[in-house]
């Protein structure tokens, strides 16, 4: 994977769970599904437990890098997210612009933030930018 991340961001683990490999840093998760898979709730549910327990309460935003053709079942969108009350923003990076298209359609699953950018380097600003607005959010009294 092609990854262009703040020199200050320590990859914490990567993982390789077969319908997908992830990079897991500090406050946010990277996803790469593989190409021609067909994503359901039930086929994610391995690198979900996974992230559940790696993550606990922290903070995190989700990218997803979709470099492989692949589908998503939308129905499980929703159980998906809410099982993670911490997963406070989904950054979504694509070359291709069909792909893009269908990103945006996919906010009417999702009630977080989401982005949708052609580089990583973008998606990793957003990120930090999302955390640092969730961060000062949070610490209001």
């Amino acid at each position: 994977m092609e990854t262009i991340v703040p020199a200050e961001t320590k990859l914490l683990a990567q993982r390789d769970f077969g319908i997908a490999k992830f990079w897991f840093y500090p406050n946010y998760l990277v996803g790469e599904f593989a190409e021609g898979m067909h994503v359901t709730k039930e086929n994610a549910l391995q690198p979900i437990r996974f992230a559940k327990q790696f993550y606990g309460d922290t903070p995190i935003i989700y990218i997803s890098h979709r470099r492989n053709s692949y589908s998503m079942d939308t129905i499980g969108y929703k159980e998906v997210v809410d099982m993670f009350p911490n997963f406070i923003g989904f950054a979504i990076v694509s070359k291709n612009k069909y792909r893009r298209m269908i990103a945006h359609l996919e906010k009417m699953f999702i009630k977080r933030p989401i982005g949708v950018f052609l580089q990583l380097d973008e998606a990793y600003a957003w990120a930090e930018e999302e955390l640092d607005k969730h961060q000062k959010h949070s610490s209001r009294p």
